[in-house]
């Protein structure tokens, strides 16, 4: 992977993010966030009002969430299965999903586009997870989607994970997008 790059992935407007890392014997320094790459890039501006950090054990699942912002996600120590779900209706990857490892070692971020699902799986012993977001969240305006709906066909690494009561609740695809 090159040490600088915005990359489009599969699914059309998810991005890989990869910045320089500079590492000594102290330890490492990296921008984790450039707004002016990453807008020119994106093809619109990209402006975070909330920050969210959420730590997790190993096994935990969290999504499939579907929220009307976009996000930059990006793990800061430990490792997911992060797994993107195209649900925007006008897109044309709907319906198509990405899935990758993320972790302390790769120091990718992710942009998700809103309307766009995201979930991850904790891999390692424990995760911290950050991601910025374009809007403020609030009761209401986020959906989810049931993590091993059969039509999403999602080859998650564990075979029981943990999971919220509410995202065990969540519907299938075809409930929200028949």
């Amino acid at each position: 992977m090159d040490d600088n790059f915005i990359k489009e992935t599969e699914l059309n407007g998810v991005f890989i993010i990869a910045r320089p890392t500079f590492e000594d014997e102290r330890g490492f320094f990296r921008e984790s966030f450039r707004k002016r790459d990453l807008d020119k890039r994106l093809g619109y501006e990209f402006n975070p009002v909330q920050s969210n950090h959420s730590r997790s054990k190993k096994g935990v699942l969290r999504g499939i969430h579907v929220a009307p912002w976009h996000k930059l996600a990006t793990v800061i120590s430990g490792a997911v299965q992060q797994v993107v779900v195209d649900l925007r209706k006008k897109s044309p990857t709907f319906g198509q999903h990405i899935s990758m490892l993320i972790n302390e070692e790769n120091r990718i971020s992710l942009c998700i586009p809103a309307g766009c699902g995201n979930a991850y799986l904790v891999l390692s012993d424990g995760v911290d997870y950050t991601y910025l977001t374009t809007d403020y969240w609030s009761a209401g305006k986020e959906l989810g989607i049931i993590y091993n709906d059969p039509k999403l066909n999602i080859k998650w690494e564990i075979d029981s994970p943990i999971l919220s009561e509410k995202d065990l609740e969540n519907p299938p695809v075809s409930e929200i997008f028949p």
